[in-house]
């Protein structure tokens, strides 16, 4: 039987491809023979099926690693080291058993818990001091105590390089790495050194990290801090560290996508904008820079208090107070920067837009407040954002921005501001955190991002991703070298060792003619753009095999990294690289007033790193700060770009890991959500390649990846030879024994000096074998146990049987003589039961009879009482129906008779009515009637001209009107005056909230006003209509009354009596038509006078806008002053209406229109003084425009 037979046994555990799992559980539902097709598995969810096999098999799926090595501590221990082997480990440790640390060779796998674990306190740390790595379990500590203990030993340079993509904990396990190496190394005396060294985390958590979508706390830059130690008296002591940064993501103080922050510093000064009163700062969602991605709170972090520790870590690495203040007013100058409002411009005289220009205000608020801040002047920042300067030969022109250009102008000038801040900030911690001594060692660690892909990759992605393709390349060639040096400690013989090299890819990157070679080209160019760039690379790069050009499109290109194949979209790439900003605006700055924004924008970039791999002493910092002399800064063309820079500072980090010892930790994020111990296997598995876990494997795997000391292969693996080839005191030659026996072919395993060296899947063989001897061996013994456990059981069983047997006979005689009492004591009970049955039945049956009979008398007696009473209520309502009736019918003929009665009653007063008819067209009747007539038409006459003399007042009133208008056209004039200082009132709050409440004043007694306004409206409408209907009522009496003068005439006896009669109606009849017309005037004048009511009221609220209460209250109807429904109706008395007047009564007309006109007066000087108090009510005062103004003030 083959190895291959003997491990896919019927049974045997197996790894199958998943397309969610990615691999999944099986069992062998059938052995493997040499030459099958097909394999017959169970998957772990219970599914049949068959996998298809090469004929050589080749092709055989995975095996799983036996159960002893499950969960171990180092990946390379497996026994079967593939892919599914190492992430099932991985799984069970962290899923199973909550460990988040394991080890994989050299490398330190810690994968992120998203949950506290109490892993880091001082008593873990002094429970890793002075333990070897592996004696323990696999921790960030160990590797650290592994560090620095080779430094205590060799005296050598070290370094600790953390990587991972963004939220896999990076930055957490490089600080715990750095804590360690602060409590370690430092002593009673210089705890300074070691606060300093802890500070300086929370400074550039601060000003370096920003939450992402992936990363509450992702580090936007990459970081190499070197932590120098000097030696005295044989024990390596901490005296200072150095900081060097790499790729600052300067895009991200400008822009944040969805759900993503900008840098922490700048929601920790809005935070704790109450005590930098000075800066004029506002609520975080109030600037466009810190509101674009929408999610600026992170969950159970306190901006307020997090600003006070970076505050207190700035004053432990000695910024001063007045730093400390210059640092965050330079902050709150980029945040106000933001806030400039760029705005159209338009050609003068016309209001065309003037697309190549733009406009930004005087008076912007934003734009005065960053030039207080920065000390710079606002007017020459206003000048270079609107305009850019073209320099020739002997010449320069200024040209002016578009909205789009000055937008841009503005975003780079914050990012170039903020760059350099940060550049200073690094150089103060390097200078505090090393203080000059002479540099013994150093251990540095590096905190960089890992590999990069979404779904749209620009110019910071190829940077990090180039980064990681040097990075991994370093990697490689240690794991090898590693290798190799432990074949050769072991004295193995051994083979080349294939491993995979990027070096293709890094020339397709940085070779001649390379992506950034053609790029830097491209930036050079006066009419450079992405699209020609990307051009170039298709036609220069086509020959690298790692480079693949779009299918559709010129606007990307594809690089094939170690880890996976990338797609970089080529917009912003120029842009990117160049990180221009106009050299006016730096030059604006570098005139501040404020020293510390004059030293900022002088700093000089250069790379200390590569300086301190030559020297003793370290410098620190990728910045120089130089006050002393004048920096020469480069010309445009002669400017660095940042991918020529970035490959510099690569360059130089690759040669400092080089000369030192490594140790790598590679952090895992399990999963999106961020939920505690969530495993989302396709995303660890992707991460695992990328990272270089499982590159380290295929190396292990490809050499002799299991490996076993003598002793502890000895005692495991002995029971598979005889004692006769065993030899305690020579374990070596008993190893051999074991391992020859067994494994046939030499090339499956390496004696070493100290150890048994395996090739991958021989320990799981070696199980196998071990495990089937196991089985046949405790097969046998087992038989024999048995056969001694079931005679021992058979003869104890016999002798149960017989005292059964013996007590069961008695218990059933026992048993039947008890039946045969029972069964005559049983007679005798059942006859006395039977007698008293029946006894019981009959009684029983006794009481439900007389009860029956009790029920039914009852029944019968009170139907036979429902009856009676029915019958007694039938004889009453029939009684009361009669009675009704018979009042019907005495009403109705009653009604009959009034009827009648009142018939004969109405034939009587008509004809009484007649006669008194006839009696008053005699001519004694008239004259008693018209007498006195004519002198009372006199005295109204009186009356009506005083009337007049009123009418004229109230002309001359209107007057007043007009130049009411004038000085209300004076108020608008003042209006537009008060626009015109609407900036100068912006900064003025406290006098805003006095003009806000006056305002709220105004407006309530507007709408006093307006509300007495329409109740005088709905006053004098109802006025209007009273003398309406006394109007209508006027002319009518005044017809009738010449009606009766006409018949009058004609039933003269004579002529002369007739004369008379038509001279004294022609007399009456101008007294009324006088009358009448003055009263028509009146009416007319009044109606003019309430118009002019109405436009002064409407004139004296233009100012707040014409409402309902002050519109014209003239009807639709009202067509003319001589139409009836235009004329003042006067309301009729009731007792008019009602009562028949007697035209015996010669001065009733008289009297009535006396009254009219008397109650007419009245009405004309109640609506003369109703006019006087409103003219002066709504007198226009400069009182009443304030609340315009307030309202112009606060308008666009």
């Amino acid at each position: 039987m083959s190895s291959e037979e003997m491990l896919y046994a019927q049974g045997a555990k197996i790894w199958v491809p998943h397309a969610e799992l990615v691999w999944e559980s099986a069992t062998l539902e059938e052995s493997y023979r040499k030459g099958a097709g097909f394999l017959k598995i169970c998957t772990e969810s219970g599914k049949l099926k068959e996998v298809k096999l090469k004929a050589d098999g080749s092709d055989l799926p995975p095996l799983r690693n036996p159960a002893i090595l499950v969960g171990q501590n180092d990946l390379t221990t497996l026994s079967y080291l593939h892919e599914p082997g190492v992430l099932h480990n991985l799984r069970v440790r962290f899923c199973e058993r909550q460990i988040i640390y394991t080890y994989c060779g050299i490398i330190l796998v810690a994968i992120n818990p998203y949950a506290e674990m109490p892993l880091y306190g001082p008593s873990i740390i002094r429970a890793y001091r002075g333990h070897a790595m592996g004696d323990l379990e696999p921790h960030i500590f160990a590797l650290a105590e592994e560090a620095y203990t080779k430094l205590e030993r060799e005296n050598c340079n070290l370094s600790i390089i953390v990587s991972g993509e963004s939220g896999a904990g990076k930055t957490v396990s490089a600080k715990y790495a750095m804590r360690y190496f602060a409590a370690v190394g430092g002593s009673e005396s210089e705890t300074q050194v070691e606060r300093k060294v802890l500070a300086s985390s929370p400074i550039m958590e601060a000003f370096g990290n920003a939450k992402t979508t992936r990363n509450d706390n992702s580090s936007r830059f990459g970081k190499f801090t070197k932590l120098l130690f000097r030696n005295q008296m044989g024990v390596m002591f901490l005296q200072g560290a150095t900081m060097h940064t790499y790729l600052l993501e300067k895009s991200r103080v400008v822009y944040q996508a969805q759900g993503e922050r900008n840098y922490h510093i700048f929601y920790q000064l809005c935070a704790a904008r109450s005590k930098y009163p000075e800066l004029v700062l506002d609520h975080q969602d109030k600037f466009q820079f810190l509101s674009m991605g929408g999610a600026p709170e992170i969950e159970r972090v306190s901006d307020a208090e997090q600003f006070n520790e970076t505050v207190q870590a700035m004053t432990v690495l000695g910024f001063s107070i007045q730093q400390i203040a210059d640092i965050v007013k330079i902050l709150a100058g980029i945040l106000h920067l933001g806030n400039i409002t760029v705005s159209k411009k338009f050609n003068e005289g016309s209001e065309e837009e003037d697309t190549d220009s733009c406009d930004i205000f005087h008076n912007d608020i934003h734009l005065q407040i960053t030039g207080d801040l920065l000390r710079v002047s606002a007017e020459d920042l206003r000048r270079w954002l609107l305009m850019r300067k073209i320099e020739s030969v002997n010449e320069y022109v200024l040209i002016p921005n578009s909205i789009e250009a000055a937008q841009a102008a503005r975003d780079a000038l914050a990012k170039h501001i903020y760059a350099k801040l940060f550049q200073y900030i690094v150089g103060v911690l390097n200078k505090s955190l090393n203080n000059g001594s002479k540099q013994c060692s150093f251990i540095g660690v590096l905190d960089i991002y890992g590999f990069e892909t979404f779904e749209v990759n620009s110019f910071e992605q190829f940077c990090i991703n180039y980064a990681n393709e040097k990075l991994q390349q370093q990697f490689n060639q240690h794991v090898f070298k590693l290798e190799q040096e432990e074949y050769l400690k072991e004295g193995i013989t051994w083979t080349m060792i294939d491993f995979y090299d990027n070096q293709p890819c890094i020339d397709l990157i940085e070779s001649r003619l390379g992506v950034l070679d053609l790029l830097d080209e491209e930036c050079r160019m006066p009419k450079g753009s992405d699209e020609s760039w990307a051009g170039k690379l298709i036609g220069k790069c086509s020959k690298f095999p790692h480079f693949e050009k779009p299918r559709f499109g010129s606007t990307s290109f594809f690089i094939k990294h170690f880890s996976d194949t990338v797609e970089y979209d080529v917009n912003g790439f120029l842009e990117k690289n160049r990180d221009t900003v106009s050299k006016e605006l730096t030059q604006v700055l570098s005139e501040s007033n404020m020293s510390l924004v004059k030293q900022v924008m002088t700093l000089e970039e250069i790379d200390t790193l590569s300086v301190d791999s030559a020297k003793s002493s370290t410098l620190g910092g990728r910045v120089v700060i130089s006050a002393g002399r004048k920096q020469v800064v480069p010309s445009k063309q002669h400017r660095k770009t940042v991918g020529s820079q970035f490959q510099e500072s690569l360059s130089s980090l690759i040669s400092t890991l080089h000369a030192t010892t490594p140790h790598y930790v590679r952090c895992i994020k399990p999963n999106d959500d961020k939920v505690a111990f969530k495993w989302e296997t396709a995303k660890i598995i992707q991460q695992l390649r990328a990272c270089g876990v499982l590159e380290t494997v295929r190396i292990s795997a490809a050499g002799f990846p299991s490996r076993w000391l003598y002793p502890d292969f000895y005692m495991r693996y002995q029971l598979l030879v005889y004692r006769s080839k065993l030899d305690k005191n020579d374990m070596k030659l008993s190893c051999r024994n074991i391992v020859i026996k067994w494994i046939q072919d030499e090339d499956k395993y390496r004696f070493g000096n100290t150890q048994i060296f395996f090739r991958a899947g021989q320990v799981a063989f070696l199980e196998q074998v071990r495990a089937n001897l196991r089985k046949k061996y405790i097969t046998i013994v087992q038989s024999v146990v048995r056969r001694f456990i079931y005679r021992r059981q058979f003869l104890r069983i016999q002798l149960v049987i017989n005292g059964i047997q013996r007590h069961s006979r008695g218990f059933l005689a026992r048993q039947r003589v008890q039946k045969m009492r029972e069964a005559r004591a049983g007679l005798i009970l059942s006859k006395y039961a039977r007698g008293w049955l029946c006894r019981r039945r009959y009684l029983r049956l006794r009481h439900s009879i007389f009860g029956i009979q009790t029920y039914a008398r009852g029944m019968l007696a009170r139907s036979k009482f429902h009856a009676m009473r029915d019958h007694y209520r039938a004889v009453q309502i029939q009684r009361f129906v009669r009675g009704a009736l018979a009042r019907r019918a005495y009403q109705k003929r009653r009604r009959n008779i009034i009827i009648c009665q009142a018939a004969i009653r109405r034939f009587l007063a008509r004809r009484k009515f007649k006669r008194m008819k006839a009696e008053a067209k005699t001519i004694s009747h008239m004259e008693n009637k018209y007498m006195g007539l004519e002198n009372k038409i006199i005295s109204m006459q009186q009356r009506i001209d005083e009337l007049n003399r009123d009418n004229s007042n109230l002309k001359h009133k209107t007057s007043e009107i007009s130049v009411l208008k004038m000085k209300l056209e004076l108020k608008k004039t003042l209006e537009a005056e008060f626009k015109n200082v609407k900036a100068a009132c912006q900064d003025k709050d406290k006098l805003i909230e006095a003009l806000n409440k006056q305002l709220e004043a105004e407006r309530d007694e507007k709408m006093q006003l307006l509300e007495e306004n329409g109740h005088a409206q709905e006053e004098w409408l109802s006025q209007k209509q009273t003398w309406r209907q006394e109007n209508e009522e006027l002319r009518r009496q005044i017809d009738e009354i010449i009606d009766m003068a006409k018949n009058a005439e004609v039933s003269q006896r004579n002529q002369e009596d007739r004369m008379l009669a038509e001279i004294d109606n022609r007399e009456l009849n101008e007294a009324y038509q006088r009358a009448i017309k003055d009263k028509e005037v009146i009416e007319n004048e009044n109606y003019m006078l309430k118009e002019e009511l109405s436009r002064l009221t409407a004139g004296s609220f233009s100012l707040h806008g014409r409402k309902a209460s002050n519109a014209s209250s003239q009807n639709e109807d009202d067509v003319g002053y001589a139409s009836g429904k235009n004329t003042l109706d006067i309301n009729r008395p009731p007792d008019l209406l009602s009562k028949n007047y007697s035209y015996n009564d010669s001065t009733s007309l008289v009297v009535k229109l006396r009254a009219i006109l008397e109650e007419e007066k009245q009405k004309h000087k109640n609506l003369q003084e109703q006019y006087i108090k409103l003219a002066s009510r709504h007198k226009p005062t400069e009182d009443s425009f304030r609340p315009a103004c307030c309202l112009a003030g606060r308008g666009p």
